[in-house]
């Protein structure tokens, strides 16, 4: 993925006649840092989904449709065969352009009832959440390391 891919940018490209400046298509995308939110965007779409089919709001052949091509999506974002670029921005956008090359039209339902801003904070909390574990369980291994240490070492005289 090249700066230069973002040149045409297809979010920027849909609302303005003119390419955006260089230097906007240098700091514009964030999917550098977004991509490691890729977990929490498919888990916050599989719920979303699965609430979208059992209120009844899109059909449950559309909500397998999407489920299954979330899941396809997620396999590829796993083993490194998803392919990103500058001119999709971010993880969403990916997410979204890829599910609707898999399914077609029944990818746009994904979004009914549904803000990119509550997308993208959801996302965020639950990675804050998970990351916040994570780093606890971390810090409580390290704890028993320096326990076991002090322990083996308690008639060690220090200077």
């Amino acid at each position: 993925m090249t700066k230069k891919e973002n040149k045409n940018n297809l979010m920027w490209g849909g609302r303005f006649s003119e390419d955006q400046n260089e230097i906007l298509s240098t700091i514009n995308p964030s999917i550098d840092f977004d991509k490691r939110l890729y977990e929490q965007d498919i888990k916050v779409s599989i719920a979303h989904c699965k609430m979208l089919v059992k209120q009844k709001i899109i059909s449950s052949e559309d909500g397998e449709k999407i489920l299954n091509g979330l899941n396809k999506i997620h396999l590829e974002l796993k083993n490194g065969s998803f392919s990103f670029s500058y001119e999709l921005e971010d993880i969403h956008t990916h997410i979204e352009s890829r599910l609707k090359e898999l399914i077609g039209p029944p990818a746009g339902r994904l979004h009914t009832a549904r803000s990119r801003n509550d997308q993208i904070a959801t996302d965020l909390r639950l990675w804050v959440k998970e990351s916040i574990e994570e780093i606890i369980e971390i810090i409580q291994l390290l704890l028993k390391s320096l326990i076991e240490l002090a322990e083996k070492n308690v008639d060690t005289i220090m200077p």
